[in-house]
């Protein structure tokens, strides 16, 4: 029975009021009923209210302002009350102070009234002369003993927002303003306690399970350490999760053949199985199924608990919806908070902002440091979908006034920011201006958020070119959750700046890989005008991420993913995506198993440990560049290796043609030569509609890897001659000694009038064919060249050479005869017997484009069995069925086998049965 205990799940998603049935909201279940613990005094939480109405409960704030609060999320339109019944004890005369924020000081867009026994007091809430959290005097009312009503009235729908209500006979009686305060005396007047209540001690703590966080502690638990994950929101994911449904990306949609593997690749695939946008019930199903993984929800840190100034003993954690406070002791400790709190608390060094172009020479850098730092965006409809409003068509004009107190907009249309239609949805560049702390300023920043929604909406309604086809439309929906982008970078022992990237920089202790596109959005948001949503998005290679980039720089027990990474601003640009994030996440958490059970720092192991890391990674499934399989313990590196038939490669007489592609722009062809040594010549197919001779130099460069920007070593450039109005085959003499650790060939022509450049017809294999910034991968121009590379195919020996991606080496798969029908196998010859419990199987999952949805790739093995041959017979010791991840992993009573055969019996869709790697050992958890 699995183990694992979630922890702090008080809260649930209920049904919204009525006219809002089309998304839910997050609220308090088991509310706690007011009691007079101090006598004359009776406080009430807002999120305790018996019915929220229109009202919704927002706790994201609660470790600056002290609790969660109830807000009136109108769009512009009053809510219904929420309201809740008091059992008065005692008859008298109780002053009311109401907490509340006047989150526009000059102009007080967010008043209520409350009402007692439904009778509004003689004052509107929420228009204090300050923008500051406050206890506003509501004056006296006459309470009789027993049952009373209080209902918070929305006058506005402008996002009013109320703390708490505080009833005394005292009269004399203020209550405290500064937040510590408040919550002390909170705590006295509901009779709370403040001291941390034990939660438990742990090898590893992960704070935030965003895509970062829920990695790293299932790749903690699943290393052996017993692992807590401390998250505070009522599900998992963070950007990524079902309140704000945030895209995960990463690499694969710029590099072919490079979508991030391992943990995010499963969870991507059970997101596909459950058919659902958002990522939290795919982390909730990984989380489960870990034993030495326990996840506390709805709790946020507040402080780190340190034996001395550079080790963390502990960290305290507050309820988001009690106020009661826990501690969590620990050995390890890996801060996926995004803003980088743990280490803030802990005196970690950080950064914000961005750096000066003279401290890294970085180009794109300013030319003076400052603290802009790239807006969030609010971002979920709760139903798991990513958007930062939701409007409506109706049957009547509607119209819209821009509120006084938001920002106008002048121009919006300007480079990658158009109107085609009439927007539904809102949309990823709808920021607020860089200047706004997003980590110590939450609050205000999500609140500008709401009024950059409100000034887009005024523009598409009264200035844009859709004025007339907007006329129907109105604004129903407004999220309030911040998904943000950049805050504090916590200082590693390495800051990775823009010059790392830009040159795909392989550094020794790297455990990740990048490869989104160096992209900084604007610092003035979505008030840029024709300056539009980006400062720059600059293509570039694949990058590493180096283990010193992970853990702090002082705080010698502190490792870190996520956004809050060592990487300077600019840099950020190319790791900040979540798919890349979590294979970092995947990479802390191995390294923060390892290091609590040798008792070493995160420094230590990368200096002394760091091929024992990379190997670990492999094993779990991560892909490391230029690294592949050295672990001495798997048995099948020394097995020889045969299959029942496997895919042969092609000869020059069955190249054929299936379109033209004209040489309008420069364009090339990226062929895998993986073992050639030398290069002879090229052939080039070429159709000259000129009718005169053509001139044509080609340029030839080797390459480790099919990508865009991928760095690449000049072998020489070669002049041809295209004859007038021909077709046909071209030889290029190049007589040249290959570069060490060459995969890849690239031949470039550049743009040449009336030449066209065929497309062979497809064979499968890694490589393909680029133009500008964009691949094709599959897709070749034809050519051939001299020597042939050894056909290798996809033979069965494949499976043990150490590669898992046909990107990374062109050998790196088995794939039975197509020609042939299923069941097909493949088998490890041991030559003697050896015990084995563990088989590990890789199968291809098309590791092209961004995160799998269904259907299932058609390339995965579906169904299949695993059997050992001992004492001259065969044992089957598993079958599997409707498999569709890419990395399994099955543990069986250990056997003592001669041989190892895996049979392919079918897959979703393709002829063939593919896999990239099988491994086999005889180990027992816990690993290390």
């Amino acid at each position: 029975m699995n183990k694992m205990v979630w922890r702090g799940l008080v809260a649930v998603w209920m049904a919204a009021a009525a006219g809002h049935a089309d998304f839910f909201t997050f609220e308090k279940p088991e509310r706690a009923g007011p009691e007079m613990v101090a006598a004359g005094f009776l406080y009430v939480d807002a999120e305790d209210f018996d019915r929220y109405g229109g009202w919704r409960m927002d706790t994201q704030f609660v470790h600056l302002m002290g609790s969660p609060f109830l807000m009136a999320t109108g769009v512009g339109k009053p809510v219904d009350d929420a309201v809740t019944t008091l059992a008065i004890p005692r008859a008298g005369e109780y002053r009311v102070w109401v907490r509340a924020r006047n989150w526009v000081k000059d102009s007080s867009p967010g008043r209520f009234q409350v009402a007692v026994n439904g009778a509004p007091l003689d004052r509107e809430f929420g228009a204090a002369p300050t923008d500051r959290w406050t206890w506003e005097n509501g004056g006296t009312v006459f309470l009789p003993e027993g049952k009373s009503t209080l209902a918070l009235h929305d006058l506005t729908g402008f996002y009013g927002r109320c703390d708490a209500i505080l009833l005394t006979t005292d009269a004399d009686y203020v209550p405290p303003e500064d937040t510590e305060a408040v919550c002390k005396e909170r705590a006295r007047l509901l009779g709370l306690s403040l001291e941390p209540a034990f939660a438990g001690d742990f090898d590893v703590i992960v704070v935030g399970a965003g895509s970062a966080g829920v990695p790293a502690a299932v790749a903690a638990a699943r290393n052996g350490a017993k692992t807590a994950l401390i998250q505070n929101r009522p599900v998992l994911g963070g950007n990524a999760s079902l309140e704000c449904g945030v895209g995960v990306n990463g690499a694969g949609g710029n590099h072919p053949g490079w979508r991030e593997s391992g943990i995010i690749e499963e969870a991507g695939w059970i997101r596909a199985e459950l058919d659902q946008i958002n990522y939290s019930d795919a982390f909730r199903q990984l989380c489960e199924a870990e034993e030495n993984l326990t996840v506390f929800l709805n709790q946020h840190v507040i402080d780190a608990v340190m034996e001395n100034a550079e080790t963390i003993a502990g960290v305290k954690a507050v309820s988001t919806l009690t106020g009661l406070i826990s501690e969590y002791t620990g050995r390890q400790f890996i801060d996926c908070s995004g803003d980088g709190w743990l280490g803030f608390y802990a005196g970690a060094e950080y950064r914000h902002g961005r750096e000066a172009s003279r401290e890294f020479s970085e180009a794109l850098a300013p030319e003076t440091p400052d603290r802009i730092t790239m807006s969030g965006c609010i971002m979920g409809d709760d139903l798991g979908y990513m958007t930062a409003f939701r409007s409506r068509k109706t049957d009547r004009p509607v119209e819209f006034v821009r509120p006084e107190w938001v920002r106008e907009i002048d121009t919006l249309e300007s480079p990658h920011r158009t109107l085609n239609d009439v927007p539904g949805v809102g949309t990823w560049w709808m920021e607020h201006p860089g200047d706004i702390d997003d980590a110590l300023h939450a609050e205000e920043a999500r609140d500008e958020l709401i009024k950059v929604t409100l000034a887009f909406w005024d523009y598409v309604k009264n200035k844009s070119s859709l004025i007339e086809k907007a006329e129907p439309y109105e604004l129903v929906r407004i999220p309030i959750l911040d998904a943000k982008r950049e805050s504090r970078r916590l200082v590693g022992d390495y800051i990775v700046n823009q010059n790392d990237v830009e040159a795909g920089r392989l550094f020794a202790d790297r455990i990740a890989y990048a490869g989104w596109d160096l992209d900084i959005h604007h610092p003035e948001g979505i008030y840029s005008g024709e300056g539009g949503s980006l400062d720059f998005k600059n293509n570039v290679p694949l990058s590493s991420v180096p283990f010193r980039s992970l853990y702090s720089k002082n705080i010698d027990n502190l490792l870190m993913a996520g956004r809050c990474l060592s990487y300077s601003h600019v840099a950020l640009g190319t790791v900040r995506v979540q798919s890349t994030l979590a294979t970092i996440g995947q990479a802390a958490g191995t390294a923060a198993a390892m290091c609590a059970d040798q008792q070493i720092s995160p420094r230590e192991l990368g200096r002394r440990h760091i091929s024992a890391l990379q190997q670990e990674l492999l094993k779990d499934d991560q892909t490391i560049q230029g690294i592949r399989n050295e672990d001495p313990d798997d048995l099948a590196r020394t097995a020889r290796v045969s299959a029942s038939s496997y895919q042969k490669g092609g000869d020059e007489e069955e190249i054929s043609f299936v379109k033209s592609i004209p040489l309008n722009r420069v364009r090339s062809a990226v062929i895998p030569v993986e073992g050639l040594q030398t290069l002879d010549a090229v052939r080039l197919y070429l159709e000259s509609k000129s009718p005169a001779p053509v001139t044509v130099p080609v340029r030839i460069s080797a390459m480790e890897h099919f990508a865009p920007q991928s760095p690449s070593e000049p072998i020489g450039q070669y002049g041809i001659t295209v004859p007038a109005n021909s077709t046909g085959w071209i030889s290029v003499p190049v007589a040249a000694a290959l570069p060490a650790n060459t995969q890849f060939l690239q031949i470039t022509l550049p743009a040449v009038s009336k030449v066209d450049w065929p497309i062979m017809a497809t064979r499968g294999g890694p490589g393909g064919r680029a133009y500008d910034d964009k691949t094709v991968s599959g897709e070749f121009h034809a050519l051939t060249i001299e020597p042939r590379p050894a056909a290798a195919g996809f033979k069965p020996q494949n499976v043990i050479n150490g590669w898992t991606r046909l990107a990374q080496n062109a050998s790196s798969m088995w794939r039975s005869d197509p020609a042939q029908p299923l069941p097909q196998w493949i088998e490890l010859d041991f030559e003697h017997p050896v015990e084995l419990n563990t088989v590990q199987l890789t199968f291809v999952t098309d590791p092209d484009g961004q995160r799998p949805t269904l259907p299932f790739s058609e390339t995965c093995v579906k169904d299949y069995e695993l059997s050992v041959f001992s004492d001259g017979e065969w044992e089957t010791v598993l079958r599997e069925r409707d498999n569709f991840q890419r990395h399994r992993v099955h543990r069986f009573k250990k056997q003592n086998a001669v041989k190892l055969r895996l049979t392919v019996s079918a897959t979703h869709g393709a002829p063939s049965a593919g896999v990239f790697e099988i491994r086999a050992y005889n180990e027992a958890p816990p690993r290390f």
